[in-house]
């Protein structure tokens, strides 16, 4: 094989049957690697005339106390909590925290991997824009087998498999949530959904076509709106969804920016939540709690979440053979009364209504 087929340092390591992290040992002439591993897999670059990356060469050497975080939208009060719970653990373990906020652009996003090649960090821990983007992909991989460890948070990336993750568990979420909205007496359900490439948008999504399939109630394609995670293009959303011939009695919203571009049309247009339209968000809005502003949500535990992903992080600097962990973050719905509305009739009085009627005959 030729050295315009570019071979890459993984598939070197399975043409040796060693390890990713054993190749970029033997490439980085580290003394854990066992002369005779080391012979082989020598061997094995030299017949298919591997030439490693600067990435490669250089990454291991010398780490930096640094790790890197590179988050997608920093003015979302999710990701404040998710650096808290990542800066917590990072600092019990002397580590620094460099962060990135890449604005949802896959473009700024490579800029900011560049920019990490750079700074010789320790470690990666991102909430990745461009999940379908190659340069993503290809970057990320690259650090991860050139000794740099990676953690996935809250969106996988194509490819990713042998990455750590952390995630919420978005489906159990968001199907709890349509479940109440339906308890409420709601069937005409509106869910106003991201950006359709990132995982957590997918997941939301079929938990609330599960939970109306479930119940008995037709998936209407008119109630589903994809917005782009933001809260103007959400506002738009909830506009075109009001204005429906039969507009939604309740409505889910994919994340706390979203809901709040749906309450400021609500809030504009006279809509009362919990009275005229239920609303039921994913994420809780600590604004709206000190406000005194009562929005049921689907809460999960962002500085938990953090937590878990600098742990992750942690492990696999120690081991770097490691198998790659996927770890699920429980979610809980949280009712504050903006589930209901007057225009329908929760199922349970309904059902007492019913068993009375049948009584009095």
């Amino acid at each position: 094989m030729g050295m315009s087929e570019k071979m890459n340092i993984r598939e070197i390591a399975d043409l040796a049957g060693v390890s990713v992290a054993t190749v970029s040992r033997v490439i980085n002439h580290s003394a854990s690697v066992k002369p005779q591993t080391r012979e082989h897999v020598q061997q094995v670059m030299k017949e298919h005339n591997y030439v490693p990356s600067a990435t490669a060469r250089d990454l291991s050497f010398q780490r930096s106390q640094v790790v890197a975080v590179v988050i997608p939208d920093l003015k979302n009060p999710y990701f404040y909590g998710l650096i808290e719970g990542i800066t917590r653990v990072a600092e019990k373990n002397r580590f620094q925290v460099l962060i990135f906020n890449t604005n949802e652009d896959p473009g700024k996003e490579a800029e900011a991997l560049e920019a990490i090649r750079e700074r010789n960090v320790a470690g990666i821990l991102i909430t990745a824009a461009g999940v379908r983007d190659e340069r993503t992909g290809r970057m990320l991989t690259e650090y991860q087998e050139s000794g740099t460890p990676v953690v996935l948070i809250d969106r996988f990336i194509e490819d990713g498999d042998t990455l750590d993750t952390v995630m919420a568990d978005n489906e159990s979420g968001s199907y709890e949530a349509v479940s109440e909205l339906i308890a409420q007496g709601h069937d005409r359900i509106a869910i106003i959904a991201g950006e359709k490439s990132l995982s957590p948008v997918y997941e939301r999504e079929l938990g609330y076509r599960r939970a109306l399939t479930e119940h008995g109630i037709r998936v209407r394609e008119m109630y589903i709106a994809y917005g782009d995670q933001m809260a103007d293009k959400s506002y738009l959303c909830m506009r075109r969804l009001m204005s429906l011939s039969k507009p939604p009695t309740a409505v889910f919203c994919g994340n706390n920016q979203m809901t709040l571009g749906a309450l400021r049309y609500l809030n504009e247009h006279g809509i009362r939540t919990g009275e005229d339209i239920g609303i039921i968000g994913f994420d809780d809005i600590d604004v709206l709690n000190k406000l005194g502003i009562p929005l049921s949500v689907v809460d999960r535990s962002e500085k938990d979440m953090g937590k878990k992903a600098m742990e992750l992080l942690l492990r696999h600097m120690k081991n770097q053979d490691a198998p790659a962990r996927h770890v699920s973050v429980p979610t809980r719905l949280i009712l504050r009364g903006s589930e209901r509305a007057a225009c329908v009739e929760p199922l349970q009085s309904r059902a007492g209504r019913k068993r009375k009627a049948q009584k009095e005959e």
